[in-house]
């Protein structure tokens, strides 16, 4: 069994006739302008001429990137079977369909036999991500990606499903906002907390060796360039790894290939990480031109449509406004789904934020979680962050095909529902 690494969290491996890829992030920003990959790819689209089957872990668009597949040439789409979990909503597996690839619907927990002695397995992680353990040639791969399961209970269950890992795949460092510039203790908690996953991981599943991955990324804009001082660094990760958890430890740069299970030296791809680093680190962080308030205006007032429309009015206006400052323009605004957006004066903030990043959270139905896993936004004193982004789970909520209920909106919240139904 060959592994050839292609970049962060997309690999491909080979066995028999079967040339399986794993989420394949080849270039580009992702999180709205938050994320840039360190490394550069050296696979080419035209490359996927050999490949025979995507695997697809979740849709965030560090593994899940449309624009990188439609510049995969459509011959070689035809040719390609998708895989990915059953969800209610289809969207992964239609817009595949609609490039032209062939589509599989994973079920939980069953083996899927993929031809050449090599077989899947599927399991998944609430309703956003999943797992996938590679049986071939006599050895079983378990890729975690960007899977957290805090009770070890859910990690033993996966473990018997499993059964031995040879190899396992983990993300080795935070990717979401973890406090604001000036919070190190919090950037080193949640750093300090992928290092406990790791190990927690390692005393359930045993793996003969372990590849850390699903973070070879820095955080590219202005707004968030200060979380790259508290990552994880691979080769601080390589050290706890192989001395602390006495794991032996394998790193992939991208264009390296591996036969599967086999002893590697890793040194070289830890220099060239480390050399990477250090370059994107002395590099501009990227920037955006802001957004006018009239056009924040219109775009709010078109989500406010929407979302009224797929759900119970009143339970929607019943979500108290937030209040965001934004940090381009200088300017406060409120925003309701009763009122829509409007400058305040002399209000207490819940968030501070680029008009940049307000125009993404109105005009896209994943905008708020996009926001929070780039990052690029601080909280000021007092400031209840939770009451923002909770004006914008219902978008992404609605995306499910689910409407807001009273269970969605909150205690508090609730309890002023029930005082105005009963007036």
């Amino acid at each position: 069994m060959l592994m050839e690494w292609v970049n962060h969290a997309s690999y491909i491996v080979k066995s028999g006739n079967v040339r399986l890829i794993c989420d394949p992030w080849l270039e580009g920003t992702a999180f709205n302008q938050g994320w840039s990959l360190l490394s550069p790819t050296k696979m080419s689209y035209d490359e996927f001429s050999s490949i025979t089957h995507i695997w697809f872990s979740h849709e965030h668009p560090d593994h899940f990137s449309p624009p990188n597949l439609r510049k995969i040439p459509e011959e070689c789409r035809r040719k390609i079977m998708v895989l990915f979990r059953h969800t209610t909503d289809k969207r992964v597996l239609n817009v595949c369909k609609s490039l032209g690839f062939g589509i599989t619907e994973l079920p939980e927990g069953q083996p899927i036999d993929l031809g050449s002695g090599v077989s899947i397995l599927c399991g998944t992680q609430d309703d956003l991500d999943s797992w996938l353990c590679l049986r071939a040639e006599g050895r079983t791969l378990l890729n975690m990606n960007d899977c957290v399961f805090p009770r070890q209970s859910d990690l033993e269950e996966i473990k018997r499903k499993t059964g031995s890992v040879d190899v396992l795949l983990t993300q080795f460092s935070y990717a979401n906002w973890v406090g604001n510039i000036a919070d190190t203790a919090s950037h080193e908690k949640h750093a300090n907390r992928k290092r406990a996953e790791i190990a927690r991981q390692c005393r359930v599943f045993q793996p003969t060796q372990l590849i850390p991955f699903a973070s070879f990324i820095y955080f590219s804009h202005s707004d968030n360039w200060f979380m790259n001082y508290g990552v994880n660094r691979i080769d601080d990760i390589f050290a706890f790894v192989t001395q602390e958890l006495q794991v032996p430890a394998v790193v992939l740069y991208p264009g390296d290939r591996w036969d599967v299970g086999t002893p590697r030296d890793s040194r070289d791809s830890l220099h060239r990480y480390e050399l990477d680093f250090e370059r994107v680190m002395k590099a501009t962080p990227l920037t955006c031109e802001p957004v006018d308030i009239r056009h924040l205006q219109e775009v709010a007032s078109a989500m406010v449509a929407k979302c009224t429309a797929q759900n119970n009015p009143v339970l929607l206006k019943a979500l108290p406004p937030t209040v965001i400052r934004l940090s381009d323009l200088g300017k406060d605004l409120e925003f309701s789904y009763r009122k829509g957006l409007n400058e305040v004066h002399g209000r207490r903030l819940d968030i501070i934020i680029s008009s940049d990043s307000l125009f993404n959270c109105f005009t896209t139905e994943w905008g708020g979680e996009t926001l929070m896993i780039n990052g690029r936004f601080q909280v000021p004193t007092e400031g209840n962050v939770r009451r923002f982004f909770r004006m914008f789970r219902v978008p992404r909520h609605n995306s499910f095909g689910s409407a807001v209920n009273l269970r969605f909106l909150g205690r508090q919240v609730i309890k002023k529902v029930r005082s105005e139904w009963a007036h």
